[in-house]
């Protein structure tokens, strides 16, 4: 299958780069010290579709995601205890969980994450780097390192404006160790026997001696590390944010690392652009990138969510939308599946669309996102009670599409679109039906007697155009008059100026209760 889909291009790239690898390895990964927010989960998209590309291309691929938990916890984030500050310096998986919700600090992070991936589709590898230095598995790893660590001191040296001095060459070392005592790295290494006798020393003053190949005591350095693990995993492909692929960045000197010490072809790397997110301001937990795929998925269909990172390539920015422009996304995916069953999307859109599915068979017949938003409402979250009203209105739905759009629609309606909240009224408006004029009150009087002989949405639409329409008036007026009925009929429906669409939205209240508040 010929395809101009990044992910193809990229698969493609690989297999020329790695042409013997009997399995590709895709790889993701962050550091677990607060919300795992939506920028880190283009980490994740990104890798999974060169995986999947790969597999289409019938070659065996997977996709791991490294969590750093080992790293250091480095300062106390927004709403965790200022008594927190005394585990600064220690491994995020060894720090208690604020919340006393999971078995440590990083794991209350992780879990969120990692709870969304079945929804999304993803299928996925997590790996505690954590669990593999406590057990010991990078060993060998560290040991190449440590033997070599006035090559890589140089390396970095090459990449610094001032260089690096012999004596500071002389005393780099590419570990940094956990004290055993305090489990703080507040620590510096003393001696190196260029074997496996380390002997450090930390500011709590406890002093020790220890063979790192029957104990791990500590981490490599970020880039050393990033290379290390690149070696050990046999990672082909791992993407990164804009700031590691800037000349001279993250991955330059990692990539120089991999090369010169740990004799491997670096992985493929593809940096990627800022996630935006609109309409947060009614957040309390969060704002901006700050919010979290699980966030997202409360109002994003996971094809929908999957489609947008597809269609967009990584060096571009993606917004995410939680204002009103979220309906106007829906609309979009809607067109595309709408063109897809008619066979009118070109080849790249329908890979596009290819890799954005969930493993879920497309829903023929999708119900439009702010008509389930409004009727959602009426119905107050009775399933039964929804599909009654568009069964009022003649609107055909798919039962599982239908389920779907209604929670996700009133997750976004209840806490991000106040000014979309439809609630109508359990009895009849009368202080501001006794206000309106009485040709007002006349309007509403013919609304009511015609309801009868034109209920179908074709001639109701007609009866409300209609009703407040005076032949004598230009259309411009008669606009406006038609404006202001529509206004007075909402306000006694639902006590605003605006709602739904106001015949289908009559028809979906029914008859019998248009006519209890509109009779008086």
């Amino acid at each position: 299958m010929v395809s101009l889909h990044w992910a193809d291009k990229i698969a493609g790239k690989l297999v020329k780069v790695f042409p013997k690898q009997k399995e590709y390895v895709a790889a993701a990964g962050i550091s677990p010290s607060g919300i795992v927010h939506i920028g880190n989960f283009r980490d994740i998209i990104t890798s999974e579709l060169i995986a999947r590309s790969l597999r289409d291309k019938k070659k065996k691929a997977k996709l791991i995601f490294i969590w750093d938990d080992y790293d250091r916890l480095r300062k106390i984030p927004q709403g965790v205890p200022k008594s927190f500050e005394k585990y600064v310096g220690m491994p995020l998986s060894e720090v208690p969980d604020p919340n006393k919700k999971a078995k440590s600090y990083a794991d209350f992070f992780k879990k969120e994450l990692e709870g969304t991936m079945d929804e999304l589709g993803i299928d996925i590898n997590f790996i505690s780097h954590s669990e593999e230095y406590k057990k010991n598995k990078y060993y060998k790893g560290i040991k190449l390192a440590m033997q070599k660590r006035k090559e890589i001191a140089e390396i970095l040296a090459g990449f610094k404006t001032q260089g690096m001095t012999e004596e500071e060459i002389e005393g780099y070392y590419p570990l940094q160790i956990y004290c055993s005592k305090c489990n703080k790295d507040t620590t510096w290494i003393e001696d190196y026997d260029n074997e496996d006798l380390v002997t450090y020393e930390c500011k709590c003053g406890h002093k020790e001696s220890v063979d790192i190949s029957k104990k791990n005591i500590g981490k490599l350095q970020w880039k050393v590390d990033w290379a290390m693990r690149w070696q050990y995993y046999g990672i082909n492909f791992e993407p990164g944010g804009t700031d590691h692929s800037t000349p001279g960045g993250s991955y330059d000197i990692s990539k120089k690392i991999a090369k010169d010490i740990y004799g491997i072809i670096p992985p493929f790397f593809e940096g990627y652009a800022f996630v935006g997110i609109t309409g947060v301001e009614k957040m309390s937990s969060s704002s901006g990138t700050g919010i979290s795929p699980k966030e997202l998925l409360e109002i994003y269909e996971p094809a929908i969510l999957r489609w947008f990172f597809a269609r967009i390539e990584p060096k571009k920015t993606i917004t995410l939308c939680f204002d009103s422009e979220l309906i106007r996304q829906y609309n979009m995916f809607d067109r595309v599946l709408d063109k897809h069953f008619s066979k009118e999307l070109s080849g790249k859109e329908e890979r596009i669309l290819e890799l954005a599915n969930t493993g879920v068979k497309w829903a023929r017949i999708r119900v439009p996102f702010r008509q389930v938003a409004s009727f959602g409402q009426i119905a107050q979250g009775n399933i039964i009670q929804l599909k009654k009203m568009f069964d009022n209105v003649g609107q055909k739905y798919d039962d599982e599409n239908l389920k779907l759009r209604m929670k996700k629609s009133q997750n976004w309606v209840n806490n991000f679109a106040e000014d979309l909240q439809v609630k109508v009224r359990e009895s009849k408006n009368k202080v501001y039906y006794n206000k309106l004029s009485k040709g007002q009150k006349e309007q509403v009087l013919g609304l009511l007697i015609d309801l009868e002989k034109n209920w179908d949405l074709d001639k109701l639409t007609t009866l409300v155009y209609e009703v407040p329409r005076d032949e004598s008036l230009s259309d411009e007026e008669n606009k406006k008059r038609q404006r202001e009925f529509f206004k007075i009929i909402y306000q006694l429906m639902v006590d605003s100026d605006k709602g739904p669409r106001l015949p289908t939205f009559m028809l979906a209240l029914g008859k019998k209760k248009v006519k209890e508040l509109l009779n008086f």
